[in-house]
C-alpha cells in the first residue's frame, strides 16, 4: 500500500490545458485544486476584455494559487498558438507555494516592488522563485534586485516580462484577479521541490569591443567616447553589409559585466541620430564592454539546444510529473517568423514529451546564462523547470 501525505495527495500530478474561442477549452479542467496547486495562465492580450475563460478557469481552481500574464502568442507541449490561453498545472504533494505580488507604476517603484515580494516570500526552506511582470513599466533589473537584497544568495529566480502586440496592452493575471502595472511571483517552499532554470541564445559577435563611456539607465550616449549610433551603425554596416535596412532588433548588444563574470543581451529599440543615443530594452551601466551580436534563423534555433544542454548539466530530466516555464523573448519572433513553431517543438522534443510545457514570447527573461544571481536578459530562450523529487 502507497502511503499519502496528510492532504491525501499520492505524489505530484503535472496538467496542462488550453483554450482557443473557436473549440473552447481542449479538455476539461484537471481535478487538481487545492493548496499545494500552481496554476500558471500565458494568454493573449485581448482576454483582458473578453475574460470569460479566465473567469471559468480561477473558478475551478479556488484554493490554488493562480498568476500569469498577457503574451501575443503562447505554447503549449509543443505547440505554438495565436489568440489563445495556455495553461499549466501542478499540484505538490509536500511543496507549500507562496503567493504575493505589488503594484508597479513607474520604473522608480520597480526596486520597492520587488522588495515588496522578496519580504514576503522569504523562507528558510524557500527553494525557488517563479516571477512575472508588466513588460512596460517595469525596469526589471531592479524588480530583480529589490527581490534578491530581501532573499538568500542560492533561491534561484526565474520568469519574465509580460508582453502585448503593442506596449500598451500588457496585464497580468495575481492571485486570479486580472491587473494592470503589477509584478506577482510565488514562492516554492519545502526540502524536496526544485526549480531549475537555464538559458539559450543562438547569437553570435560581430565587431569590436567598445567601452560604455556614457549612459544613463536605458540610454547608451556614447562607446569608447563617439556617439554611441556613429559605432554601431559603422560596425553593423561593416561587418553585416547591409547598414539598418533590416530592424536594429536583429543586431542586439551584448554586455559584458566583469564582477559577476557574466554577459547580458540588450536588445535595440530604437536609434536617435540627432543626439547619438541609443535606446535599450533594459539597462545599460555605465563602464560596461558592448559588442554588436547578429544570428540568423538556424542559429537562434542552436540556441534551444543550448538551453537543454545547460539544463541537463544542472539536473537529470526526469521522464513526466514536471512543468516547464519557456520565456522566449519577443525579438526572437522577429527573426524567425514562420519558424517560431519550430522553436516551441525543439524545446519540448529535448525536455522530453513526459514534461509538461508551457511557454510566452516576453518582453524581457529573468535568469542566469550558466551561474551567478538572476539577470534581465533580451534575446534569450529561459527555461524553468518545476518538479519535486
Amino acid at each position: 500500500m502507497r502511503m499519502t501525505s496528510h492532504l491525501g495527495i499520492e505524489e505530484q500530478t503535472t496538467e496542462t490545458v488550453s483554450y482557443d474561442l473557436a473549440t473552447g477549452w481542449s479538455k476539461p479542467f484537471p481535478d487538481l485544486d487545492s493548496e499545494n496547486t500552481l496554476v500558471v495562465v500565458f494568454a493573449a492580450h485581448e482576454y483582458c476584455n473578453a475574460p470569460q475563460p479566465l473567469e471559468d478557469l480561477c473558478n475551478a481552481f479556488p484554493k490554488s494559487k493562480i498568476i500569469g500574464c498577457s503574451t501575443p502568442v503562447v505554447v503549449c507541449d509543443g505547440a505554438l498558438l495565436e489568440g489563445t490561453i495556455s495553461v499549466g498545472v501542478i499540484r505538490f504533494k509536500h511543496t507549500q507555494i507562496r503567493l504575493s505580488y505589488a503594484s508597479v507604476k513607474s520604473f522608480e517603484e520597480s526596486r520597492s516592488a520587488g522588495q515588496h515580494l522578496g519580504k514576503h516570500l522569504a523562507d528558510v526552506d524557500l527553494k525557488g522563485v517563479l516571477i512575472f511582470s508588466d513588460g512596460v513599466t517595469t525596469e526589471a533589473t531592479d524588480l530583480v534586485q529589490g527581490l534578491q537584497e530581501m532573499l538568500p544568495p542560492n533561491v534561484t529566480i526565474t520568469g519574465g516580462l509580460a508582453s502585448g502586440h503593442t506596449l500598451d496592452d500588457t496585464w497580468m493575471l495575481c492571485g486570479g484577479e486580472l491587473k494592470r502595472f503589477h509584478a506577482c511571483a510565488v514562492g516554492f517552499i519545502g526540502t524536496t521541490v526544485e526549480l531549475t532554470r537555464a538559458t539559450g541564445g543562438g547569437w553570435r559577435l560581430i565587431g569590436k569591443e567598445c567601452k560604455a563611456t556614457r549612459t544613463s539607465g536605458r540610454t547608451l550616449f556614447e562607446l569608447d567616447g563617439e556617439p554611441a549610433t556613429d559605432v554601431y551603425q559603422r560596425q553593423v554596416g561593416s561587418d553585416v553589409g547591409f547598414g539598418l535596412r533590416e530592424s536594429p532588433t536583429r543586431y542586439p548588444l551584448t554586455i559584458r559585466l566583469p564582477r559577476l563574470e557574466m554577459q547580458i543581451v540588450r536588445d535595440v529599440n530604437s536609434l536617435d541620430e540627432a543626439s547619438g543615443a541609443i535606446e535599450l530594452a533594459g539597462d545599460i551601466p555605465e563602464g560596461v564592454i558592448v559588442q554588436v551580436m547578429t544570428t540568423t534563423e538556424d542559429e537562434i534555433l542552436d540556441g534551444v539546444d543550448e538551453a537543454i544542454e545547460r539544463m541537463r548539466s544542472k539536473t537529470i530530466l526526469p521522464q513526466n510529473n514536471a512543468l516547464a516555464v519557456c520565456v522566449s523573448c519577443a525579438g526572437r519572433r522577429t527573426v524567425l517568423l514562420s519558424k517560431t513553431s519550430k522553436e516551441a517543438a525543439l524545446t519540448y522534443d529535448g525536455l522530453g514529451h513526459g514534461i509538461h510545457q508551457i511557454g510566452m514570447y516576453a518582453f524581457g527573461e529573468i535568469s542566469t546564462t550558466s551561474s551567478g544571481p538572476a539577470q534581465v536578459h533580451n534575446e534569450t530562450i529561459t527555461i524553468g523547470l518545476i518538479r519535486e523529487y
